[in-house]
């Protein structure tokens, strides 16, 4: 039986990327890899638009169900990938939205700000200034999110973050975790100007933190926040959360980062 295969697209050392933005038109000098009107990786949209042609021109007819299912398998996850990133919210939609979903049940905190004035303020003060005085510039970003390393736990240090934007990934900001026995405590410093404070436990290598564990400034005004972050075998760490004033949820990914 004959078996038709599919390659992955060719990897150059030369980071080849599109010129011309699929997110939102803009038209990128050569070499860009990095949209500069909003932050697409247009590396990533390449890969995704090659894969894509790869799989949708092939040569020969799907004459058989196997090579029928392989082609519809495949084109099936390039759009699930696209739908992702299209509908997934960014951080910044989860805390402007004006649809809440969040309704107290006497454990979740009504004063989110405790972590910017309750008795751990000093501590998450020195994180965040540590942090946000250093942060990593795009082109850093993308290296370390090209050079992870895979891992099996999660642990304490620094973090650049990524969110999905069209085809490609774009960097939003960076955290940092710090273990204090059983506690793990963590802020983000978001380049949009959203900080995010809180502390989490961790079962089975997924940390997680409850309503009453996490709060956001954004523009002055506090949120409750709630989300996980789980790291993945090639030593990435997938974030997913929502705050108190939202249905959004949004979804970003972790590197690990040395340099700060």
């Amino acid at each position: 039986m004959k078996h038709e295969t599919f390659a992955p697209p060719e990897y150059k050392e030369g980071l080849e990327a599109d010129a011309v933005c699929g997110q939102c038109g803009h038209v990128n000098p050569e070499g860009t890899l990095i949209c500069k009107a909003c932050g697409n990786n247009l590396r990533d949209q390449r890969m995704l638009r090659m894969a894509a042609d790869q799989i949708l021109d092939a040569d020969n007819e799907p004459n058989e169900r196997s090579v029928f299912m392989v082609r519809a398998g495949s084109v099936l996850a390039i759009l699930f990938i696209l739908w992702m990133g299209l509908n997934v919210g960014n951080i910044t939609s989860m805390l402007t939205s004006a649809e809440n979903s969040y309704e107290s049940d006497g454990t979740a905190t009504t004063n989110p700000g405790v972590f910017w004035t309750g008795a751990s303020s000093a501590t998450y003060d020195n994180m965040h200034s540590t942090l946000s005085g250093k942060l990593p510039s795009a082109g850093d970003a993308e290296n370390a999110r090209m050079n992870v390393m895979p891992a099996n736990s999660l642990s304490a240090g620094n973090y650049v973050l990524f969110e999905q934007r069209g085809t490609g990934m774009r960097y939003t900001g960076a955290a940092t975790i710090q273990i204090d026995g059983n506690i793990w405590r963590y802020t983000a410093a978001l380049l949009d100007g959203i900080e995010i404070r809180g502390e989490a436990s961790i079962t089975e290598q997924i940390l997680t933190s409850q309503w009453n564990q996490a709060g956001a400034l954004y523009q002055g005004e506090y949120f409750a926040v709630t989300g996980t972050a789980e790291m993945r075998p090639d030593g990435s760490v997938i974030l997913d959360g929502e705050s108190n004033n939202s249905t959004q949820i949004f979804r970003a990914v972790a590197y690990p980062y040395s340099a700060l």
